[in-house]
């Protein structure tokens, strides 16, 4: 273990704020160099990283604050190319930590942890819970499931059960939980009732939950004796990869001609920009604009598109003052369900992420304002 570099990353979190109190002690105690593939790529620009030739640099990689992706487009593409789409990674140190706060897990809980990853995240839950604890780990990937569980054990931490199966299921075998921590971003309105059948009433529920407007809120859910859990975001914000089978197509190479004169056209005042750079008014629309994307080039054209539909909508800066120029095609008026969403948002006064209740059942799902 480099110590110097492992104070440096303590330090650095501890200045950022993002040091939760009681769980410091997990980063020496469970080295993530331990967890990290020779070969990866490291940080936002997904730089190659090899121990063998260049160690100095990977151990760099090893003890920053930043994701470390291990796996691109389910393992077809090869290090050192950079793939499409992240299918595995090892998650920044800070959101571990933070999602372990938000977790609360203690010594003796039996926690169900979904995504495996490469095993650094459930070692650190096994040492939270203790010997008179259990962590169960599902990863829906067999390679990556096999070789978390060969660094697990080759770690010490054999008490750490990979189970090779779909998380979305839970683990029904091992059940019931005190705790579920889901590293996983599951899609708005499909949170699995199974985890909540899984856990025990009182339990705790944490994950991602993301919809195609908005990426990141963190929820904590409490399941109750009446097989339902409430929850609430909390407040820092993750970005997490989604189940293999929710995972949309980004936007094709040809899209819309956004200035198209034959679709429909009206003006509006309404600022799009404002609306859809703010994360806050932007929840609020991708509660009202289910399975759409957008996309913004400040002061000159916002755009919605429906890929389910075919349906869009775009804003450009009208020759009038103050006014947009909007148009739109297909069978929903993406602006115009914008439009409501947001003044909707306003009205009720602007909430924020912790002003949103959630609420799963067994036959449904529901978001609101209380």
């Amino acid at each position: 273990m480099n110590l110097s570099s492992l104070d440096e990353l303590v330090s650095e979190l501890r200045s950022a704020g993002d040091f939760p109190a009681g769980l410091g002690p997990l980063l020496r105690d469970v080295p993530r160099e331990r967890f990290v593939p020779d070969r990866a790529w490291a940080g936002d620009d997904y730089e190659p990283i090899d121990r063998t030739a260049d160690p100095g640099e990977w151990a760099k990689a090893a003890y920053s604050n930043t994701q470390i992706v291990t796996q691109f487009d389910v393992g077809v593409t090869q290090w050192p190319a950079i793939g499409k789409r992240p299918t595995c990674s090892n998650s920044m140190p800070s959101a571990v930590l933070g999602m372990f706060a938000a977790l609360g897990a203690e010594r003796g809980d039996e926690v169900l942890e979904i995504g495996t990853g490469t095993g650094w995240t459930g070692a650190m839950l096994a040492h939270i819970v203790g010997s008179t604890g259990e962590v169960v780990s599902a990863e829906i990937d067999p390679r990556l499931a096999g070789e978390a569980q060969e660094r697990l054990n080759r770690t010490g931490y054999r008490r750490v059960r990979v189970i090779n199966r779909d998380g979305t299921t839970g683990v029904p075998d091992f059940a019931p939980f005190d705790r579920v921590i889901s590293t996983m971003a599951v899609q708005l309105g499909r949170i699995p009732y199974a985890w909540v059948r899984q856990t025990k009433p009182g339990g705790t529920i944490l994950t991602p939950v993301r919809a195609d407007l908005s990426s990141g809120p963190l929820v904590r859910f409490t399941v109750h004796e009446d097989g339902t859990a409430t929850g609430r975001m909390m407040p820092m914000g993750v970005g997490f990869m989604e189940h293999r089978l929710d995972r949309t197509p980004s936007n094709p190479d040809e899209l819309p001609d956004w200035q198209d004169d034959s679709a429909e056209r009206r003006t509006t005042k309404t600022k799009p920009w404002l609306m859809l750079s703010d994360a806050v008014s932007r929840w609020a629309l991708a509660v009202a604009l289910p399975s759409c994307r957008y996309g913004i080039e400040e002061g000159r054209l916002a755009w919605f598109r429906d890929p389910l539909t075919g349906s869009w909508a775009s804003v450009v800066p009208d020759a009038g003052e103050g006014r947009f120029l909007v148009r739109q095609r297909g069978i929903r008026r993406l602006w115009d369900e914008a439009e409501a969403a947001h003044r909707w948002w306003i009205e009720a006064g602007q909430p924020a992420g912790p002003d949103w209740l959630w609420t799963v059942t067994p036959d449904r799902q529901a978001i609101e304002i209380a």
